[in-house]
Parts: structure tokens; C-alpha cells; sequence
């Protein structure tokens, strides 16, 4: 393990007491990494701590059913992961020898996964069960995802892991090595499914991003050929996953199977779909058993995952999956919005007396069945202006359905749309701003 010490680089470690447990020491730690401040030491890199509590639930979501089990942790930040499955290990009947595989690139922290993995060690023997492992500060997916280490493939019982967040850049190496996948942590989920065993599992937490839509549909079709979802939690609050962290956005753990032969095994035509807000209220969380087929549909020509937690869920699926047509049957096509206000500055206009100021309408001008333009409302330039070089930038005038790309959670309505009838505007040209879709 060629990490720097704690002390070397300026972080005071504390030493496990008495009382402590793998998971409460690799807590410890990390509650000391991230009290550092932001200039100085603290993690690059897009990883986020994973909290105690949803690092023993991501834990539990394993068996524990072999008497010599190895695991892996990609990108394991403090080493929670890696301990919680320490403390799984040790309630199980039937594990008596555990081999851990973590990587992390990052010196301080590939220092304390070795401090927790030590102290684990002795931990398990106490407890009757030896434990190996091997920190290595290296690139997962650039040491993985090699051809020289094609033989290692498949030896995994389990991979465990809260990924890096992140896009990867198209000349990035990583992304050459893992075939253009689009973020950092399908990239780990992707070699993770290669390095399953024949029966092995994955648990991982990441954003919900990866689901839908056309960024991440090849991820999705070479992902789900491989693994088969066992179970979905979906935390619903976008904030208090990872406190104190700056993170917003949706969050789920997925445990998948390792497919045989690229077919479902009976025990995985069910999913088990549950929510809870955040980590506080996971023993309380709401379960839902529903088909293989409703989550994955296979007559979805997206490979899109479906996350129903609520019976209510699952009839609106089963009637938007009987529709007859699809936007493309209809001659219809979606597009997002070409105005990205930052980049275009110099064209946004605040009142529309010039003869080359066309209509622009934001997510706040999309009300429940109406567009309502001009409107102050939310502080936002009305008009652009309709420049030779701004032209590409604008949509003609016709008929529109417009729809918000986004609503809060805490919303009445998911979804917002709006007709706009051509001519309503009195206009030849309109700017759509980029957090608004429209269907034409």
C-alpha cells in the first residue's frame, strides 16, 4: 500500500477505543477527513463519505452464504464499506475467511481504508474469522480494465461501492479503456459487473441519473445483459443523503446479480423495490415486490429502468406501456431547449422594444396547461435578441407542447406542460431556454 501516512500530510488520526467497531472507526475517520478544510486536504475527485447507516444497509443487502467469500471495494474513500462488511461477516453463520480488494487513489484516504481494514483484521480474529486484504492506490478501472489483468475477471463474491460522481471526458483514458461510458461511476459499475463471480453480487450507490434517457442507454444495455437487479432503494430526499457534503441530487442503491449465460435465474424474476427519505428512516423503509419485467421492460427500446415504490407506480406504468404509439409512431420528436443563458449573454434582452427582440420563455413561463409570457415573476429576461448569429439558437414559430425539465419533489405535479399555439406570440422566431422541453 503505497499511501502517505495520516500525520505526514497533516491530519491528527484517532486511534480505535474499546468500544469502537470497524464501521464507527472508519466513521471516525472520515468525520476527521472531511473537518479539513476545503482548500486544503480535502478529496478531488467527485467521491462522497458514505454515511454509517447506509453503509450497513448497502452491507446487508449480501447473503453471506460461502465460508471463503472475497469482496471488492472500488474507490473506497474511508473504508466504511469494506468495514461494514467486516461487521456483516461477523453475524453470519457460515463465512469463515474474508479477502478484501480496495482500491483508492487518493494518499490520505487509501491511508485510513488501511487503518480500518487493520483494525478489522484483528476485530475478525477475535471473532473467530481471518480477514486479508490489499489497499491499493491505483485507478480501478485503469488497472482493472486492462487486457494484462483479463484473467483476474470474475473472482469477486461481492463488489461494494459509492463511486466517484463525475463526467468523463471523451479523450479521458478511462473512458477509452471502458468504451466511451459517460460518468465515472457507470464506468465502476460497468467493470464491476465483468468482475463478479458466476454467482456474485454488486451494491452500489449512485445518482438515479443512469435510469433513463439516451446518455447512459448503452450503459444500460451492456449493464443489464450482465446483471440482473435484485433489489432498488430509492432515497427520496435529494439533500440529506450525504449531509454536510454539497450534494443535491437523487440517490438509489441497486444489488444486482451476476446473470448465468446472460439468463435470469428463477430467484431473480422478483425485485424488491423500497424507499425511505434518507438514512434515518431506513429500518422504516416501504418494500414493494414487483416482476423483472416491470422494472426492465423488454419491450423498451431505451433499456430503461423503472423504479415503482407504490401500487399507484405501478398502474401508471402498465398504462403508459399500453399506449399504442410512441412520440416517434406520432411523427413527434423532443427536444430540449437551445438557449443556455450563460453562453449566450450578449443576447439576452430585458424589454422587447427593439424590432430583433424575440420571446423567450423559461421553466417559470410553463404553467399547468398554459404559457404565460411575458412574465417578471422570477427576475429572468423576457426577450433575445434575433441576431444573424443567434439565429441558430431560436426555433420558428409553430405549435409546441412545452414541458418543465424539472418540478420539485415537493410538487402537486411531476410533470408541467404547457400547449403553445403558433401565432399566440405574435412572433416569427422563439428562444426556448434550456430548462424547458418541447415536443414537435
Amino acid at each position: 500500500m503505497s499511501a502517505h501516512s495520516g500525520s505526514q500530510l497533516g491530519l491528527n488520526l484517532s486511534t480505535p477505543t474499546a468500544d469502537s467497531t470497524p464501521v464507527s472507526f472508519a466513521e471516525t475517520l472520515g468525520q476527521e477527513y472531511l473537518s479539513l478544510e476545503a482548500g486544503g486536504e480535502r478529496k478531488s475527485g467527485g467521491l462522497y463519505l458514505t454515511p454509517a447507516a447506509i453503509a450497513e444497509f448497502m452491507a446487508d443487502c449480501y447473503s453471506y452464504s460461502e465460508r471463503h467469500m472475497c469482496a471488492l471495494d472500488p474507490g473506497s474513500g474511508a473504508g466504511i464499506l469494506s468495514a461494514a462488511v467486516c461487521e456483516a461477516v461477523s453475524k453470519s453463520n457460515f463465512v469463515t475467511s474474508l479477502h478484501v480488494d480496495a482500491y483508492e487513489t487518493d494518499a490520505v484516504m487509501a491511508n485510513l481504508t488501511h487503518r480500518v481494514l487493520a483494525f478489522s483484521q484483528d476485530w475478525l480474529r477475535q471473532r473467530g474469522i481471518a480477514l486479508t486484504f490489499n489497499v491499493m492506490r491505483e485507478d480501478f478501472l485503469l488497472e482493472r480494465a486492462a487486457d494484462h489483468r483479463e484473467a483476474s475477471r470474475g473472482s469477486y463474491d461481492l463488489v461494494i461501492s459509492n463511486p466517484p460522481y463525475f463526467k468523463l471526458a471523451r479523450d479521458d483514458p478511462r473512458a477509452t479503456v471502458m468504451e466511451g461510458q459517460p460518468n465515472i461511476y457507470a464506468a465502476f459499475m460497468a467493470l464491476s459487473a465483468e468482475l463478479l463471480s458466476q454467482s456474485g453480487m454488486l451494491v452500489y450507490l449512485v445518482p438515479r441519473s443512469f435510469a433513463s434517457g439516451s446518455y447512459f442507454k448503452r450503459f444500460r444495455e451492456t449493464f443489464f445483459q450482465r446483471v440482473a437487479p435484485v433489489a432498488i432503494h430509492l432515497f427520496e430526499s435529494r439533500k440529506d443523503v450525504f449531509k454536510n457534503q454539497a450534494v443535491l441530487q437523487e440517490n438509489l442503491v441497486i444489488t444486482g446479480r451476476r446473470r448465468s449465460n446472460g439468463k435470469d435465474d428463477a430467484e431473480n424474476r422478483r425485485v424488491l423495490v423500497s424507499h425511505s427519505d434518507a438514512a434515518h428512516d431506513l429500518a422504516d423503509r416501504r418494500i414493494l415486490a414487483v416482476g423483472m419485467d416491470t422494472v426492465l421492460d423488454p419491450a423498451s427500446v431505451n433499456s430503461d429502468l423503472s423504479i415503482p415504490v407504490c401500487q399507484e407506480d405501478l398502474e401508471l406504468i402498465q398504462a403508459v406501456r399500453a399506449w399504442p404509439d410512441t412520440l416517434h409512431s406520432l411523427g413527434l420528436e423532443v427536444s430540449t431547449g437551445p438557449v443556455v443563458p450563460f453562453r449566450t449573454e450578449p443576447f439576452l434582452l430585458w424589454d422587447g422594444d427593439s424590432q430583433l427582440a424575440a420571446p423567450l420563455l423559461w421553466m417559470h413561463n410553463v404553467r399547468p396547461m398554459r404559457a404565460s409570457w411575458p412574465s417578471r415573476a422570477a427576475g429572468k429576461p423576457q426577450w433575445f435578441r434575433a441576431a444573424p448569429e443567434s439565429m441558430k439558437l431560436l426555433v420558428k414559430d409553430s405549435t409546441y407542447v412545452l414541458l418543465r425539465r424539472f418540478t420539485a419533489k415537493e410538487e402537486k405535479r411531476r410533470l408541467v406542460a404547457a400547449p403553445l399555439f403558433r401565432g399566440s406570440l405574435d412572433a416569427d422566431v422563439l428562444g426556448l431556454e434550456n430548462h424547458v422541453n418541447y415536443i414537435h
